[in-house]
């Protein structure tokens, strides 16, 4: 008997994965801030997690779902991610994006060793499961 995705993998798995979807997107935000340092007149962007976590609760599900980078418009892609979730933060501070990009950088990889983790303990007990 084949049992479905959702009783394997329930939503703590679906929101690690949207956890690194969220990491994910917050990188290429910071990412443009520092492309951006030297830019005139440019205001620096970020990435509200709480709203975005508020959406997803009220919503169901994370709406991040984008097609291939390649199949985008030619326009910068964190302004065609533009959501209410993206704030504008005032211009760009190298310390503070480098501070913000290290703190992600933590906590894509903790969610990635967490979610690893989830599925070794889904292998052991599949393999016990066969004894």
């Amino acid at each position: 008997m084949l049992m479905s995705d959702s009783s394997v993998f329930d939503r703590t798995v679906q929101l690690m994965q949207d956890r690194l979807d969220l990491n994910a997107l917050n990188h290429k935000v910071i990412s443009s801030n520092l492309a951006n340092i030297n830019t005139p007149r440019y205001v620096a962007k970020s990435l509200s997690f709480d709203r975005v976590l508020k959406e997803s609760l009220e919503e169901g599900a994370i709406a991040l779902e984008c097609s291939h980078f390649r199949h985008e418009n030619p326009t910068d892609p964190v302004e065609a991610l533009r959501s209410p979730a993206m704030e504008e933060t005032g211009p760009v501070d190298l310390d503070h994006e480098m501070v913000r990009l290290s703190r992600n950088n933590i906590e894509y990889q903790f969610m990635v060793t967490m979610l690893n983790k989830k599925f070794a303990l889904l292998k052991q007990a599949i393999n016990a499961g066969g004894r």
